[in-house]
């Protein structure tokens, strides 16, 4: 008799804006953003969970961010999300979903529903979308409805109606089908304290969706969650010998110096890690990690690895980049102590000759006291082409 454990780690995310805001990308960058709660499950994680994603400015039909046409993500993988979709939408998207390699896929729905539609008619869409996955062989987790301020659905109204019997829907849907469980994310989300079960105080940037300490905590919550769902994987081991050599180590660190203590006194500074840097040749892919400890600090507005390709048409990826509200401002991180790994989504290589770059960005609030972070585990090695055909 054998038994088959699940490969660790790779987790597919399909939803909607809630979905889409754990990466952000431009025509130049591809980041992780601090935002997102699956960016910090990764980050807390220490790099066992990953939900891999890379550049990518393509436009497929179905997947314009908020229907608007022409508009990319600018990024592919396994972020599954596209804002403003109704869960139809999302369900439509279920075969080029599948054509991607994945281990369990975690899914938010209905939620842009909820004003528009029946909650039996959310509460099928879901089960469909779940059932076409599990059906497929998938390991699915069911996100309940994201709770909202009462700014966004007023107090004892119907979408708040519609959201607790839903949300009971999916709990019972799960019990009944092998393979499904349900993540409830509101149990680090709302406010107990809060008659109408709003977000905590801070919590989110509009009362719909994620600002980072939302993030933080849901991801957190997520990260113990998994721990009983995903084998674990070995602690990360950096050997000083395993270097990068074009003929017997094509995959070995390009970084010369493997760990740091960075101080920051200032309100943001940009910390070059790594030494000594190899660069690979011209298209190969790379990407970074490193483990991090921060301590408790009051004034921390940004925490990010982010590695840069200095060629002249060189893109730049980022982990955990800071989340900026509309007009500017800086959401505050958390200020009770964590650590984790911080791993950089992948970046290909353009042509130069000059090797890339790796930076370990630290923004603070101005008059804030200085924070020391050590940095150990530094890697940087080529992968894989990880855009599929």
């Amino acid at each position: 008799m054998s038994v088959t454990l699940p490969r660790a780690g790779r987790i597919a995310i399909l939803g909607t804006s809630l979905v889409q805001q754990n990466h952000i990308g431009d025509a130049s960058s591809l980041a992780t953003s601090a935002r997102g709660w699956m960016s910090w499950a990764e980050v807390l994680s220490h790099g066992r969970l990953c939900c891999p994603v890379h550049h990518d400015p393509s436009v497929p039909p179905g997947w314009e961010p908020s229907n608007r046409p022409g508009i990319s993500r600018f990024f592919s993988g396994l972020n599954f999300g596209v804002s403003g979709q109704k869960a139809v939408e999302i369900e439509r998207r279920l075969p080029r979903l599948l054509q991607s390699d994945f281990d369990l896929v975690i899914i938010d729905a209905g939620t842009n529903d909820m004003m528009v539609e029946t909650r039996q008619t959310i509460a099928d869409t879901r089960a469909r979308i779940a059932s076409v996955l599990l059906a497929a062989g998938k390991t699915v987790i069911l996100l309940p409805i994201l709770a909202r301020s009462t700014g966004k659905w007023p107090a004892a109204g119907a979408e708040r109606a519609k959201a607790h019997w839903i949300n009971r829907q999916s709990t019972e849907f799960a019990a009944n089908n092998a393979n499904c469980h349900v993540f409830d994310w509101n149990a680090a989300w709302v406010d107990p304290d809060n008659e109408f079960g709003e977000p905590y105080p801070g919590y989110s940037d509009d009362g719909t969706h994620f600002s980072v300490a939302g993030a933080f905590a849901v991801g957190q919550l997520l990260a113990d969650y998994l721990e009983t769902i995903v084998p674990r994987a070995p602690a990360r081991l950096l050997s000083k010998d395993d270097c990068f050599d074009p003929v017997n180590n094509p995959a070995g660190n390009l970084a010369s110096d493997l760990s740091a203590r960075i101080v920051t006194d200032a309100d943001e500074q940009n910390h070059r890690l790594g030494g000594q840097l190899v660069h690979p040749g011209t298209g190969v892919w790379v990407e970074a990690i490193c483990d991090v400890e921060v301590p408790a600090h009051d004034g921390v507005l940004g925490i990010s690895l982010r590695l840069k390709d200095v060629a002249a048409e060189g893109q730049t990826v980022t982990a955990l980049a800071p989340f900026r509200a509309d007009d500017g401002r800086l959401f505050s991180f958390p200020s009770a102590q964590w650590q984790g790994a911080l791993r950089t989504p992948p970046l290909k290589l353009r042509p130069g000759k000059a090797p890339p770059e790796l930076f370990l960005d630290v923004i603070l609030q101005p008059g804030s006291q200085p924070i020391e972070i050590d940095v150990s585990c530094i890697d940087i090695h080529p992968i894989s082409n990880p855009v599929r055909a």
